[in-house]
């Protein structure tokens, strides 16, 4: 671990000597930093938005034609208008909304970026959100090898909620949408995940309760109580709830 995070320390420090090269001590075409920015404070704010996402500066700007360097005042990517626009709210945040809450604070406010949403990831959505979209349009066994390759890659950082709460969110949407054998695949994976949940094993009960399964609702239920004693509560009220359909 310790050598893949030096490694790629290293690697950083390497392309960042390389892009510093690239970039001309004089700027054009900023529109919205600032235009008499120093060429460190330009480097700092494009490694932020670089982390941010998890990507490189190729993925805003665009190749200067016939060479392999970038040819940073094109505008010829869509990207980087999207940026743009990205960067004006972020502002807007820090600078005009944020500074409202230290009237009804004491605490620090602090400033948003880039990472607060991206968390690494070029596009912010929610794990949820993406096996939802994966299920529906290639279906379950796609969904379920996406969770394992994302949660390989992820695991460990704040890029995606590996939690068991997240597929239960999960399992809600699809009821919502009357897929019910795919909350209940989702269950099961939830469950494979962790066999000592009793978050996934209320999870199982809500999918076969939406399925219309009441003997193996209940049982997941009450191995939920068994594990989850901090929820028997509210689990009781939904055992209750399905004994009386």
């Amino acid at each position: 671990m310790f050598k893949k995070l030096a490694l790629l320390a290293s690697l950083f420090v390497i392309f960042t000597t390389i892009l510093s090269a690239q970039i001309p001590d004089k700027f054009t075409n900023l529109q919205v930093l600032p235009k008499l920015i120093t060429k460190e404070k330009l480097l700092e704010t494009m490694r932020s938005f670089a982390g941010g996402l998890g990507v490189r500066c190729e993925f805003c700007h665009a190749s200067q034609q016939g060479t392999d360097n970038l040819d940073f005042a094109s505008d010829d990517k869509p990207e980087k208008e999207e940026a743009r626009i990205m960067l004006k709210m972020v502002m807007g945040i820090n600078n005009d909304y944020l500074p409202e809450l230290s009237k009804y604070t004491k605490d620090n406010i602090l400033q948003v970026g880039c990472v607060t949403c991206h968390h690494g990831n070029k596009q912010p959505l929610m794990l949820e959100d993406v096996l939802f979209t994966t299920i529906k349009e290639k279906g379950l066994p796609e969904a379920i090898s996406t969770y394992h390759q994302l949660h390989d890659k992820y695991y460990g950082s704040f890029t995606y909620d590996f939690s068991d709460h997240t597929l239960v969110k999960l399992i809600e949407m699809l009821n919502d949408e009357k897929m019910f054998d795919d909350a209940v695949g989702v269950a099961n994976l939830n469950l494979e995940m962790y066999p000592q949940s009793g978050v996934a094993y209320y999870g199982l009960g809500e999918a076969y309760q939406a399925k219309g399964d009441k003997e193996k609702a209940l049982t997941n239920y009450q191995k939920a109580k068994e594990l989850m004693p901090e929820g028997a509560g509210f689990i009781d009220r939904k055992i209750q709830e399905l004994q009386k359909e």
